[in-house]
């Protein structure tokens, strides 16, 4: 049998099953069927309605934090280490870094960061 037949089949079943079913349902109300009135009927339970009381979130909310924090650098200088060697290395590290950052700037090239942070990630989050 094709598939075009078998849900040709299928169709005249469901139809058939349908038209049986609908038959079988009583064609007056529930309560003609058994004698009852709609008078007869006891009347519905009065409920009493209070207000529901406002109950406290146990969810704290808060501002939605944004994914990533950009920074462009603060213009930190660099942290004294207390020997004269490194200090002057890190300070001339950090002028070169300043100058070509600038220079980037200018350009529209991508921005460098020159305080040793990862851009678009916040300072306090880096391990030492």
């Amino acid at each position: 049998m094709s598939n075009s037949k078998r849900q040709a089949v299928a169709a005249a079943l469901m139809m058939l099953s349908a038209s049986a079913m609908a038959e079988e349902l009583p064609h007056g109300s529930i309560l003609n069927r058994y004698g009852v009135t709609a008078d007869q009927l006891p009347p519905p339970a009065q409920v009493e309605q209070s207000e529901p009381e406002p109950e406290n979130s146990r969810f704290q909310i808060q501002p939605e934090q944004p994914w990533v924090k950009l920074s462009l650098g603060d213009g930190k200088q660099p942290p004294a280490t207390g020997n004269i060697s490194i200090d002057n290395a890190n300070a001339r590290e950090y002028e070169r870094c300043q100058t070509i950052r600038g220079q980037l700037l200018r350009r529209g090239g991508q921005v460098i960061s020159c305080d040793n942070s990862i851009p678009g990630q916040d300072s306090a989050l880096q391990m030492p």
